[in-house]
């Protein structure tokens, strides 16, 4: 979890938010997770990013710029490996069957 502007942000992954990026980025995750061995490119890394970001203050997901902004935010607060290590984790935590 996150906090940015005074609101709780965590990451939410479902098999269709994943069905939708992988078409929308013409890949397959557990492909490119398998052959980085977990270390996402920065474009995949933003792509899950905005599409997992949920505003749990609001109860509603962030889309678009205003996840691509808290995305660079916290990529400049917590580091490349940090980031890569949430996403990763939440998408293990959120989709195991995808990892056994």
């Amino acid at each position: 979890m996150f906090e940015v502007d005074g609101d709780v942000l965590e990451l939410r992954f479902n098999l269709q938010k994943i069905k939708n990026l992988e078409n929308l980025y013409k890949i397959s995750l557990m492909s490119e997770l398998s052959q980085s061995k977990g270390i996402l490119s920065f474009h995949l890394m933003e792509g899950l990013f905005s599409v997992g970001l949920y505003n749990v203050t609001q109860e509603q997901p962030v889309r678009g710029k205003k996840a691509q902004e808290i995305f660079e935010k916290l990529l400049e607060e917590y580091g490349y490996g940090d980031l890569n290590a949430v996403i990763v984790s939440k998408l293990q935590e959120d989709l195991g069957f995808l990892f056994r």
